[in-house]
């Protein structure tokens, strides 16, 4: 069970990983976008999802996209 966790990890991060990225770097985005969601309310956690990489790369902010885009197809867990 431990493995397919571990592997789900690796799925979503992957395409942040695939763009040049550090673990570190990934670590931040994703702690800012659970920030956010705790904190943030309606539209303003969507917009702060795009900000999160305004500044990086265009293949950064599209591997961000894919990267939320993974979180949302998780399955959770039973």
């Amino acid at each position: 069970m431990e493995s397919l966790a571990r592997d789900q990890h690796q799925w979503v991060v992957q395409p942040l990983i695939d763009a040049g990225l550090q673990l570190e770097e990934i670590r931040s985005l994703v702690f800012g976008l659970a920030f956010q969601g705790v904190v943030g309310e309606g539209r303003g956690v969507l917009a702060c999802i795009r900000d999160l990489v305004a500044d990086r790369p265009a293949e950064v902010r599209s591997a961000w996209v894919e990267v939320v885009h993974r979180l949302f197809q998780l399955e959770p867990p039973t």
